[in-house]
C-alpha cells in the first residue's frame, strides 16, 4: 500500500495485516533507455522544493519513519544499472564498489543531515521484467497464472477482473486525508489486504461454478422473446458480475438474503424466479435505474446458482 513520501507513492509490504512486525518498501520508477547510475538515483531536483527528495531518497525517508521495523528498501525498475556487482539483477547496496557505495552514502547524508549513519544495508536495487510498453498486457499475463495457480484451469472474463482489481487499486491509491499514525484506517483505505485477493479468487470461482445458459435454458418456460433477451443479459451478467459497482453489490445481498431466508425447495426455477422478482424488483430498478426485468432475473438466477 502506498503510505509514506512525496511525489510517486511507495509501496508497502507488510508481514500481517492485522499486527505487523516487519514492513518491505519498493518504489517504482520505469525508464525508456539507459541504465540507472548513482547520480541519476540520487539526483534531487531543487528547483521544485528546495526540500525534494531523491528516488533513493524516496525509499530511505520510509527506512527513517519505520525505524526497526523495515526489512528493505527496493527501487524497483524495468532498466539495468551500471553499478551492479557482477551485473546482477537484484542486489543490496552494499554489495557494491566501496566507491559507489561511497558515492551514493555521501548523497543521501546531504538529504538526511539528522541521521548519524545511514542504513545501507536496507537499501536493494532490483530489475523487474514488467514491460514498458505494454504493461496492461504483461499484468493480466500475471493475473492469469495467479487465478490459475489458486483455482486451477478456469475459463473466466480476465479483463473483467483485471479492470476489477485495477480500479480497486486506483481508488485506494487516490484515498485522501488517511490518519498514517491509524494502522486500521491505513489498511482499510489504501490497503490491499490477502481478503481482497481471496475476495477476487471467490468472484472467479463462483462465476466458473456458475452454469452456461445451455445448462439451465430447459428449466425455463418463457415466451420465446422474453427468454432470448434473457440470455443475452445472462451471458451478459457472467463477466460484469466480477467487476461490479456498489449499488450492483446491494442489490445482489438484497437478492441472496431473500433466497436463503425463504424455503424455495421443490419450486421450479420460473416460480423461484417470479417470487424472487416480484420481492426485489422495485429495489433492484431504484438501485439500477438503467436495468431491465431480464438484467434483474439474470441477477436473481446468479446468485440462486451461486449459494451453497
Amino acid at each position: 500500500m502506498p503510505v509514506h513520501g512525496t511525489g510517486s507513492r511507495p509501496i508497502a509490504i507488510f508481514d500481517d495485516q492485522c499486527a505487523p512486525q516487519n514492513v518491505q518498501f519498493y518504489q517504482v520508477k520505469s525508464k525508456k533507455s539507459g541504465n540507472w547510475t548513482p547520480a541519476a538515483l540520487t539526483k534531487r531536483d531543487k528547483k521544485k522544493d528546495k526540500d525534494t527528495r531523491s528516488f533513493l531518497g524516496k525509499m530511505y525517508e520510509n527506512a527513517v519513519a519505520f525505524g526497526d521495523s523495515v526489512e528493505s528498501a527496493t527501487f524497483l525498475s524495468n532498466a539495468p544499472t551500471n553499478f551492479a556487482p557482477s551485473s546482477k539483477n537484484k542486489f543490496c547496496l552494499t554489495e557494491c564498489d566501496e566507491g559507489k557505495l561511497a558515492e551514493i552514502t555521501k548523497k543521501l547524508e546531504e538529504e538526511f543531515s539528522g541521521e548519524s549513519t545511514i542504513k545501507s544495508e536496507l537499501l536493494w536495487v532490483s530489475r523487474t521484467d514488467l514491460s514498458l510498453d505494454d504493461a496492461d498486457a504483461h499484468a493480466k499475463g500475471k493475473l492469469d497464472a495467479f487465478v490459475v495457480e489458486n483455482l486451477g484451469e478456469a475459463e473466466f472474463s480476465l479483463s473483467a477482473v483485471f479492470k476489477a482489481i485495477s480500479d480497486e487499486c486506483d481508488r485506494k491509491s487516490r484515498a485522501t486525508n488517511v490518519d498514517l499514525s491509524d494502522f486500521d484506517e491505513v489498511v482499510s483505505r489504501r490497503g490491499i489486504t490477502r481478503l481482497d485477493a481471496n475476495g477476487w479468487l471467490q468472484a472467479v470461482s463462483s462465476t466458473v461454478n456458475c452454469p452456461k445458459w445451455e445448462e439451465i435454458s430447459a428449466d425455463i418456460h418463457l415466451p420465446a422473446p422474453k427468454k432470448i433477451r434473457l440470455r443475452r443479459e445472462w451471458n451478459s451478467y457472467r463477466v460484469a458480475v466480477l467487476n461490479p459497482n456498489e449499488a450492483v453489490r446491494k442489490i445482489r445481498r438484497r437478492i441472496s438474503s431473500f433466497i436463503k431466508d425463504n424455503d424455495f425447495e421443490g419450486l421450479s426455477l420460473n416460480d423461484l424466479l417470479s417470487l424472487v422478482f416480484t420481492a426485489v424488483a422495485v429495489e433492484a430498478r431504484a438501485e439500477l435505474m438503467t436495468a431491465s426485468d431480464e438484467r434483474i432475473e439474470a441477477m436473481i438466477l446468479y446468485e440462486a446458482y451461486s449459494i451453497d
